[in-house]
């Protein structure tokens, strides 16, 4: 196991042994403005970032430090917002990964700050501010001397949407950003000193030299880092558990949430954040010959998955509001259930810069709890659709209207970066299904005409994003993704 993976283990245990020891010492509330140039698809355009956060004012060794208040303020120039109304966007928002430098005494750990921006109107002139807020991953020294935090790379996510409410092409715009040289960085400095009694003064250390009291440092051990509960990752919206398999060495586990527009209510449900567990297939490389002596170079996965809430093959009961035959407000409780396996077919033509990934899966809608115009209507325990929801195949031998199919998309621009979706981080997902009869609904009564008349039909279409997965296998996941639980970090908002 590597340093990092040590280091984690450390902390879980010291988390366990030390109930006192994350009692901050007093606080003090730092505020920095950085200058750095993010490499837009045009070209780089510099950005104003501010970052704010409220820290202990001095802490003891074994002290789970936790930023709190944390926010990223990202001020847009004129030149950066026109990249994203070239895109159609009226509005934009934003989820910001900051990279932070956590040093003492000679030894150093990273730490990403992860935060989401509400969406704000592109405005031509004048300049745009995002502001992202999160919950940030806690750091523990591990030993006496000052602990310092240092801003370094930023990448900005953009989610642009268009005047009507629709995503852009392509619907998310990654930028990376670094810092314009000269800026320093430091984000605080926190003193620590030996796990002792609150009013013991707390002496200080050097990699090199004794402290003030004439002691030693010991040997170089970097700060732990711990990423924070995937609960409160960079969203205000609850999600369900979502713990990783770390028995399977190419395991993720993955939030999803979007929304479902029913064509026939003329209004869109929204789809709970729900947790996928996913094993992935061995990559494959083909060379693919296009035409005589011309050939392409194609990457291609098939994977499969298992939606999980609370160990059932489902998504969350979420609550939907619509106009039954567009004049009776009726509230009910929609379930998606899973019937079958769920497969997933990526195709990375690395030639071309282009990618799709095909997501198969059946799954059947249920309703319960539903209340027409304020009244309780009891539809019973079974009132679900007759079948799968289901749409068109674009393989014809799996066109077998038994399950829905949701593409996702990556492109390489001209800058080479990769933007869209793909498996291992994440991204939009769109499809378009058919919502088949009703059956089961009513006690007493049938009331399976009603939803199916009111409900049922084609050309219903369906937006998801899914967050980055946690890589649950990994022992040491390199890129934080995930928690110490191995659930993801990344909770994604729903996308128009």
């Amino acid at each position: 196991m590597g340093t990092r993976g040590a280091l984690a283990v450390a902390t879980v245990v010291l988390a366990g042994i030390v109930p006192g020891a994350d009692v901050a010492l007093g606080e003090q509330r730092t505020s920095t403005e950085l200058a750095y140039t993010c490499a837009f698809p045009a070209g780089p355009h510099p950005v104003k970032v501010g970052i704010g956060a409220r820290f202990p004012a001095r802490t003891a060794t074994g002290a789970a430090i936790r930023p709190t208040e944390v926010t990223t303020s990202v001020t847009l120039p004129d030149v950066a917002v026109a990249e994203l109304t070239k895109l159609r966007a009226a509005t934009t928002g934003a989820t910001t990964k900051l990279t932070t430098q956590v040093a003492q005494n000679g030894a150093t750990a990273t730490a990403v700050w992860q935060g989401a921006a509400p969406s704000v109107p592109l405005t031509p002139t004048g300049g745009v501010v995002l502001r992202a807020t999160g919950e940030v991953p806690t750091v523990t020294a591990n030993n006496p001397g000052a602990l310092t935090l240092t801003a370094a790379g930023l990448t900005l996510d953009f989610h642009p949407v268009t005047t009507e409410g629709g995503a852009t092409d392509p619907a998310t715009l990654s930028v990376p950003c670094t810092l314009t040289p000269g800026g320093k960085g430091l984000l605080a400095t926190v003193p620590v000193g030996p796990a002792a009694s609150p009013t013991a003064p707390i002496p200080s250390a050097s990699a090199t030299g004794p402290g003030a009291d004439g002691s030693h440092p010991p040997a170089k051990s970097a700060p732990t880092v711990l990423a924070p509960p995937a609960r409160g990752a960079a969203r205000a919206a609850a999600a369900p558990e979502c713990r990783g398999d770390t028995t399977q060495p190419l395991a993720l586990s993955a939030y999803a949430t979007g929304y479902a527009d029913v064509t026939k209510m003329g209004n869109a449900s929204l789809i709970p954040v729900f947790c996928t567990q996913v094993v992935q297939g061995l990559n494959r490389i083909k060379r693919i010959e296009v035409r005589p002596g011309v050939f392409e170079l194609h990457l291609l996965q098939s994977s499969t998955g298992r939606l999980d809430y609370r160990g059932r093959a489902q998504t969350p009961p979420g609550p939907a509001t619509f106009l039954t035959f567009g004049f009776m407000p009726t509230t009910a409780t929609m379930t998606l259930e899973q019937t079958g396996p769920m497969t997933i077919d990526s195709d990375l033509n690395n030639t071309a810069g282009h990618g799709e990934t095909y997501i198969r899966i059946p799954l059947v809608l249920r309703i319960s709890d539903v209340s027409v115009n304020g009244t309780s209507l009891d539809v019973g325990p079974n009132c679900r659709t007759s079948a799968p929801l289901y749409s068109p195949d674009p393989d014809p031998a799996r066109n077998t209207k038994d399950h829905m199919v949701l593409l996702g998309v990556v492109k390489k621009g001209t800058d080479t970066v990769w933007r869209g979706y793909s498996l291992s981080r994440g991204g939009p997902l769109d499809g378009s299904v058919t919502i088949p009869a009703f059956t089961g609904c009513g006690v007493g009564e049938d009331l399976s005409p009603l939803f199916t008349a009111s409900v049922s039909g084609p050309a219903n279409t369906v937006k998801q994003n899914q967050g980055a997965p946690c890589a649950s296998g990994i022992l040491d996941d390199p890129a934080m993704l995930c928690t110490a639980d191995k659930q993801p970090t990344t909770i994604p908002a729903p996308l128009r």
